[in-house]
């Protein structure tokens, strides 16, 4: 049996009853899928020995952390799932410039930790309070201040990994990753995207300079990551934030190039589709944030904003101390919580076009061009999202036991995609591919790098153990 199995070699928690794989079956997408057992390891050397045994017995294998992921990243069918928010979930070094930190480690824990010393590791997803640091790297995410400061992506430096056969080494295996870029450079500098988010597929692109980055957006499908070395930054000594209102969502739009000018490090949108629950709703507003070393840069900053935006919006409200950022802030994170409350029996926001991203000024057509999907077809829908770097959260609302609905859901995505690749934008920002866009990798990236992706697995994973059915077709070719 699996479970005596993995009682031998591994010294945390194993979990095979079926209350608990049914609590491990789903996480925060609509999918349902039940592992075979849950091992929450102790430290790197159980990760090792559980790596070793699924590899010699071909079981898969797939990382955990808090299951915020919405595409069903951390789902896994018969296979063994490793919980990484039990045991390994510590900050392990912590200095000036960088931390340290286990992948079980929630955000919003480590943000605490960091603020003591005046420091942060600005990308903060909506879900912070309880995500955790290595669900973080395996989905390149966000959140509403990456448009000042980065993505995930932007501030690794190293990463501890376990490699499908067991393995901690990574010299080797890098050696052999830059032997396969090397040869691919052409290919790959033209293949990406032209935005500052992409979680699309490997991040090829950003490996060509650090190896490490390849584990960034690989949703646990190269190796198993039991520690990230980050690189951290200054909390700005000053911040204010601005809340415009608009009499639509196009005209909120159309005013973010203005917003832009002044360089917020946020700026973030919400339509009344997730603000107001009336009938006749309507009406938008911008949230937009300044952030610098002095009082009058900001000031300046948030000046400028106003007054360019003046003739079209309205000042909400204006806030600059900790408590008020903190309120609007957390206003906005809870959007998607709202939003899933919208479900109606087997009606619900279905999420499969809700991360895309273009050129923020391509981002008024963008847009205008899914009201006029949704008009077509006669969907409601939600709009919110983080448009300062063009990526726009949307869903409508489809009954998924239709099956013309589902359906019409596919065509519609195959068109919005097919835009947003021909705009040379990315399919999806910071929330993954997972199970629902594995599909449509191959057509944002075309025929080449898909095959360039597989080999980059094979490479890594050549047996298809570590979360199989991501970012990569299981079926070789």
């Amino acid at each position: 049996m699996i479970h005596d199995d993995l009682i031998r070699i591994a010294r945390g928690e194993v979990l095979t009853d079926d209350w608990s794989r049914q609590v491990y079956s789903v996480d925060a997408s609509h999918h349902e899928i039940r592992p075979a057992a849950i091992v929450c390891p102790k430290d790197e050397h159980d990760v090792q020995e559980v790596c070793r045994y699924a590899s010699a017995k071909g079981i898969p294998l797939t990382a955990r952390g808090a299951g915020t992921g919405l595409l069903g990243q951390s789902l896994t069918r018969d296979g063994i799932l490793l919980d990484f928010t039990k045991n390994m979930n510590r900050i392990l070094e912590l200095d000036d410039t960088h931390v340290l930190v286990q992948p079980g480690m929630v955000k919003a824990v480590l943000d605490r930790e960091l603020k003591k010393r005046g420091k942060f590791l600005p990308p903060d997803p909506a879900s912070s309070n309880y995500c955790t640091v290595g669900g973080m790297v395996a989905n390149n995410s966000s959140g509403v201040h990456c448009l000042g400061y980065g993505n995930t992506i932007d501030f690794i430096e190293q990463v501890n990994v376990v490699y499908a056969d067991g393995s901690t080494k990574s010299d080797e295996w890098f050696s052999k990753l830059y032997s396969l870029l090397s040869s691919n450079m052409e290919l790959i500098k033209k293949s990406y995207p032209k935005v500052s988010k992409n979680s699309c597929g490997y991040r090829l692109d950003a490996a060509m300079d650090n190896p490490h980055k390849v584990f960034a957006a690989s949703e646990g499908t190269l190796g198993l990551v039991t520690a990230a070395r980050f690189s951290i930054v200054d909390i700005p000594a000053y911040r204010s934030m601005v809340v415009l209102g608009f009499e639509d969502l196009l005209s909120a739009i159309a005013g973010v190039p203005a917003i832009l000018q002044f360089a917020p490090v946020a700026l973030e949108l919400l339509d009344s589709t997730v603000v107001d629950s009336r009938p006749d709703r309507q009406g938008c507003i911008l949230l937009a944030e300044f952030a610098g070393s002095t009082l009058k840069q900001v000031e300046d900053a948030m000046n400028g904003c106003r007054q360019a935006l003046a003739d079209r919006s309205q000042v909400l409200e204006y806030a600059s101390d900790e408590q008020s950022l903190s309120r609007i802030w957390a206003a906005r994170k809870s959007a998607l919580n709202r939003i899933m409350k919208l479900t109606v029996g087997s009606r619900r926001p279905v999420g499969l076009i809700e991360d895309t991203v273009v050129s923020p000024s391509l981002l008024a057509d963008h847009t205008a061009g899914l009201l006029q999907e949704y008009r077509q077809n006669k969907l409601d829908y939600v709009m919110y999202g983080h448009v300062g770097d063009g990526n726009l959260h949307t869903r409508p609302l489809i009954d998924t036991a239709s099956k013309a609905e589902m359906e019409m859901m596919q065509h519609l995505a195959s068109r919005i995609f097919e835009h947003v690749i021909k705009n040379g934008g990315s399919i999806t920002g910071e929330h993954g591919d997972g199970l629902a866009r594995l599909g449509y990798i191959e057509m944002m990236y075309g025929t080449e790098m898909a095959r360039l992706f597989r080999q980059v697995k094979e490479l890594f994973d050549p047996n298809y153990i570590l979360n199989p059915g991501k970012k990569v077709p299981v079926t070789k070719q």
